[in-house]
């Protein structure tokens, strides 16, 4: 393995320890991924032999277009861990769970804003409506408004009208 091949292996592995450099049978560089998968060995009507065994799985070229068809291309540490990362957001498995989470957090956001916006328009136009309301004369109601009331359904539970 070339020098140029260990120093990408070990900025992949410090992502992901599964993560590898390596040549194809054609010369070109590539990234892979260990993983593990299960092969038949001898297959019957009712009965299933397999055996696990580590194989490694192509996660991208580095070529111009990141494909084997390309031509090779030396993208740098730093670009190739990055699209890594990029792949790695794109399998995420939580991630419509992660994009509800902050949504929900959003809402929230913006709830308490539109209640604080309420509250602050409350409390300034407070004035302008004790303005408003200046001249009515609260003196002349009834106080015990209530008791009538009170009295009024006594006489209906009774049955006395």
């Amino acid at each position: 393995m070339s020098v140029f091949l260990r120093s990408y292996t070990k900025a992949l592995r410090a992502y992901d320890r599964d993560l590898f450099a390596d040549r194809t049978r054609d010369g070109v560089c590539c990234v892979f991924r260990k993983t593990k998968r299960f092969v038949p060995v001898c297959l019957g009507e009712d009965f299933h032999l397999l055996n696990l065994i580590e194989d490694k799985q192509l996660v991208f070229a580095l070529t111009d277009n990141w494909t084997l068809s390309g031509t090779p291309r030396d993208w740098g540490i730093d670009h190739v861990v990055g699209r890594v990362r990029k792949h790695d957001a794109w399998d995420n498995k939580r991630f419509f769970e992660q994009l509800d989470e902050e949504n929900e957090r959003v809402d929230e956001r913006k709830r308490r804003h539109f209640r604080n916006e309420m509250e602050t328009f409350a409390s300034d136009s407070r004035s302008i409506v004790a303005k408003a309301t200046n001249g009515i004369m609260t003196h002349s109601l009834s106080k015990n408004e209530s008791k009538k009331r009170l009295k009024d359904r006594r006489i209906k539970q009774d049955g006395n009208y």
